[in-house]
């Protein structure tokens, strides 16, 4: 882990009694690859998908997550797609030589370098992630530190939660060769916009709870990874986190 990086410990995140005026409960996953419906979910207001809900992102298995998103009982749901979601992307396909147009889940609001305001949250999401391995298969793909740097400048001051599959450099991302696999573009566009929750996955290892050193920073990094390691079976429970409407900050 970065030295400018602390790991908290999830008993950090205080939840009260819930429904609550003025507290948005959200419910943030991510990377669980098919494993959707083995997951007990948590109950709340807003469930947020940091990518890769499949394995090889076929029409069929973007189906099956959309119908299981569609019979979820949260009053919002967001989505970004990830590297292993193919068929998001027809760049994707074709590189991958595919035949097939692309497939989109219809029951949450998938974010593509843009924002969506939720009940005065402003909420931006990005699905793209660095490809190291020239994988042809390799969905919303940047080939550049300076491709990724293009794809968050979509992201302003003024954003409450980013949702991005890729981590932030030195924040949730080593992998298991300690390797870290993370954006520099990203972290400095969160550290830059302060957003009060920044979740992510793409590296199951480093999933946890973090916050920067940085002493303009008072993000709380959630990599969200469901499946902790993709070399072990096992899934993880949501992380839960409160968010005051009124000062737009997570309740600790």
């Amino acid at each position: 882990m970065s030295e400018s990086v602390n790991k908290l410990d999830p008993q950090t995140l205080t939840l009260g009694s819930w429904p609550q005026e003025g507290i948005m409960r959200i419910v943030l996953i991510s990377d669980t690859h098919m494993q959707h419906r083995k997951l007990v979910m948590s109950e709340g207001d807003m469930l947020i998908h940091a990518g890769d809900f499949t394995n090889k992102g076929r029409k069929t298995d973007i189906k099956d997550f959309d119908d299981w998103l569609g019979g979820l009982d949260y009053r919002h749901k967001i989505v970004v797609v990830g590297n292993h979601d193919t068929e998001t992307d027809i760049l994707a396909i074709n590189k991958a030589g595919r035949v097939e147009t692309e497939t989109i889940p219809e029951n949450a609001v998938v974010l593509k370098n843009e924002t969506v305001d939720i009940e005065g949250l402003t909420v931006f999401g990005s699905p793209y992630t660095l490809d190291p391995f020239g994988i042809d298969w390799w969905a919303h793909k940047a080939d550049s530190e300076e491709e990724m740097e293009q794809h968050m400048n979509n992201m302003q001051e003024g954003v409450d939660i980013a949702v991005t599959h890729s981590p932030p450099h030195g924040i949730g991302d080593i992998n298991h060769i300690k390797s870290h696999c993370g954006s520099k573009a990203v972290r400095q566009s969160v550290e830059k916009c302060n957003p009060a929750v920044h979740v992510f996955g793409h590296i199951h290892e480093g999933r946890g709870l973090y916050q920067s050193k940085e002493v303009k920073c008072n993000t709380l990094f959630v990599n969200a990874s469901s499946l902790p390691s993709p070399l072990k079976s096992g899934l993880c429970q949501p992380f839960v986190l409160d968010i005051d409407l009124s000062t737009k900050t997570v309740v600790i």
